[in-house]
């Protein structure tokens, strides 16, 4: 085949690739819908073909070098170059998470309202049996009692030891229940359901004692600035737990294996949108959450940055929301 027949053959798969390639950059691939999607992908695989019959039959023509530079375009928009990864994640969280987040809401919901019950019976139960509540905390919490705590010096100084130990322990322990609430949904969620009871318990009952003795203002300083976000993270991950969980008990109309591959990458999706938060809240913990700075700045901080969550989730793409459909 001569080279202007083979032009010939190609050149208008070729054009509509260069231009799908030019619109999914303006746009985005995800917004170019499924049958221009599935146009590209066809005129990609031709495009690279061509080109390697190019490198072959016409090597250092300007052909070869126009199919080698639309080829090259194509594929950095169609699977990703590092700059367009970046892109991607950065209009995953500042756009496509919260809205992600307003879209699945009920099993947020659901694992809200389960820390929330255990939190207050973990309270509850330090004033009617500590005994009890004990089997709600971790080992090295099991000893103290808010009696240890009956004077202001010894108050003091036992706080001081105390704290620290529950920061740590509260923020590495809140990594691990999200892992945990979101794989125990493949226990149909009796995990996820578990973690979600621990874990809110077991901030009751700290909570409480601490409360009884006292010493409640100076507990919720070291556990709100960074808890604000963790907390919730915890929360957002149990429903993803609970979005795998309810494909396997309710799939509906469809094979149970069918639903738990449609709700697994949105799962997948609510967990990673929390890595960030996670990392926020162990900055806070570990640079500002130690420092001398006064209870109330400790509180105002947390209490801010909760605002900021509340705001990230309910506003941007909210205007995006009623063109899919989206409540």
């Amino acid at each position: 085949m001569q080279e202007r027949e083979f032009i010939a053959s190609g050149r208008e798969s070729w054009e509509r690739l260069a231009a799908s390639a030019k619109e999914a950059r303006r746009r985005g691939v995800k917004h170019m819908g499924a049958p221009a999607l599935q146009r590209m992908h066809e005129d990609y695989r031709r495009a690279a073909a061509d080109l390697a019959y190019a490198q072959t039959h016409f090597p250092g023509s300007n052909t070869q070098a126009y199919l080698n530079r639309v080829v090259g375009q194509a594929h950095a928009e169609l699977y990703g170059t590092a700059p367009h990864r970046l892109a991607a994640a950065w209009r995953f969280l500042a756009r496509d998470y919260p809205r992600l987040l307003r879209r699945e809401w009920r099993p947020i919901a659901v694992a809200a309202g389960l820390t929330v019950i255990a939190a207050v019976v973990g309270w509850v139960a330090v004033y009617t049996d500590h005994t009890l509540a004990r089997l709600l905390l971790p080992e090295q919490f099991r000893d103290f009692s808010p009696r240890d705590f009956s004077s202001t010096q010894k108050a003091n100084a036992a706080a001081a030891a105390v704290y620290p130990l529950i920061g740590s322990y509260i923020a590495v322990n809140n990594v691990q229940v999200a892992v945990m609430a979101f794989a125990g949904g493949m226990t149909f969620g009796a995990l996820t359901v578990y973690a979600m009871l621990q874990n809110g318990g077991m901030v009751g009952v700290l909570g409480a004692m601490f409360t009884q003795a006292g010493l409640g203002t100076a507990f919720w300083a070291v556990i709100v600035p960074h808890g604000s976000l963790e907390l919730p993270a915890i929360i957002i991950a149990g429903g993803a737990g609970l979005k795998i969980a309810g494909a396997l008990l309710f799939p509906g109309d469809v094979p149970r294996g069918t639903a738990l591959r449609a709700a697994a990458p949105v799962a997948a999706r609510l967990l990673l949108g929390t890595v960030p938060l996670f990392a926020v809240a162990a900055s806070i913990e570990g640079f500002f959450t130690p420092t001398a700075a006064p209870i109330p700045l400790k509180l105002l901080v947390g209490a801010v940055m909760f605002g900021l969550l509340v705001a990230y989730v309910l506003v941007p793409g909210r205007g995006e929301d009623a063109e899919i459909g989206l409540t």
